[in-house]
């Protein structure tokens, strides 16, 4: 009687992940297609967007015909994750400019970056797919949570308090994310890493960035993104 339970509740289970493995790049997609939709004009970007989008529905489609099942859920979930982030940026930049010549544009670089990512994040994916892992564990809230405050943090401070401060800040926020932080060593590493990021960016790659807080520094300005 017990074994014919359990049987039962270990089926539901798979079928439940089953069901997951199938919406998950299912809803993904979506969001492509929906990222294509929302572009004023024809582009690389929005192609690309729409390419992705209709072989994540295909493969999720693919995924109920098969029968497929995911061996390795943390692989596959969080390539997929990532998939997914990469066309985010792709779509966050899509109206940014790329390159003039041989001068790199303020898209290039993040269009570089999520293209890596995609890929990246599509082997990740493969691999769960084929590969025996262990399973999914209860989700860690803290650091998902602390990192997007430490990048929403960043994108507020950087035009008027500057990029030392910004970055300064936006570090030990991060850091928070952790229930193993030292803070003493934490407050060191972000000096040096700030101090990294002011030599690279402003210096050596001679980027317009604001180092230090703007002398109009006001609330009124403090949401002003533009």
């Amino acid at each position: 009687m017990s074994e014919g339970v359990q049987a039962s509740s270990q089926g539901a289970v798979e079928q439940k992940r089953t069901v997951t493995s199938v919406v998950s790049p299912a809803l993904v997609g979506v969001l492509a297609l929906g990222g294509w939709w929302n572009l004023a004009s024809s582009s690389v970007t929005g192609n690309a967007l729409l390419a992705c989008g209709v072989l994540l529905l295909a493969f999720a489609i693919g995924l109920v015909v098969l029968r497929w099942p995911v061996r390795d859920p943390r692989d596959y979930y969080g390539g997929l994750a990532l998939f997914g982030l990469a066309l985010f940026m792709l779509w966050a930049s899509a109206d940014l400019p790329g390159l003039r010549g041989f001068a790199f544009g303020p898209g290039t670089g993040p269009r570089i970056f999520a293209s890596i990512l995609a890929g990246l994040s599509l082997i990740v994916m493969i691999v769960g797919m084929f590969t025996q892992g262990p399973g999914l564990e209860r989700y860690a809230w803290r650091g998902p949570l602390f990192i997007t405050i430490g990048t929403l943090v960043f994108a507020m401070t950087i035009r008027q308090f500057g990029m030392v401060i910004a970055s300064y800040v936006s570090i030990i926020a991060v850091a928070a994310g952790s229930d193993e932080v030292r803070w003493i060593e934490t407050a060191i590493w972000a000096a040096v890493l700030t101090g990294f990021c002011v030599l690279v960016f402003p210096i050596a790659l001679n980027l317009p960035l604001q180092l230090w807080p703007a002398q109009t520094l006001s609330f009124s300005t403090f949401l002003n993104f533009r």
